[in-house]
């Protein structure tokens, strides 16, 4: 972010509001070149990839799905939810 960016949302936001923004910006450097489960590898300048995949961040620690990923574990999380029901 350049010096000019970041006076302007300091004025609109505030300062705490702006330094998480600022960090928000700087964990996407640390974004994998791969799906962290399956280990297929992301392009960061295909468009079609940049939406589909998944990003997650918990406690600084970046990781990255594909569609298939979230698609299989979507199943395994409704069927379980399927088989507390029934029980």
């Amino acid at each position: 972010m350049n010096r000019k960016l970041r006076r302007s949302m300091r004025k609109q936001m505030g300062e705490d509001s702006t330094e998480k923004i600022a960090q928000k910006f700087s964990q996407f450097e640390q974004l994998p070149e791969q799906c962290t489960a399956c280990a297929e590898p992301f392009d960061k300048k295909s468009r079609e990839m940049v939406q589909s995949w998944s990003v997650v961040v918990k406690q600084d620690v970046v990781r990255l799905f594909c569609p298939e990923c979230i698609r299989k574990t979507r199943e395994v999380l409704e069927n379980g939810n399927k088989d507390t029901e029934n029980r």
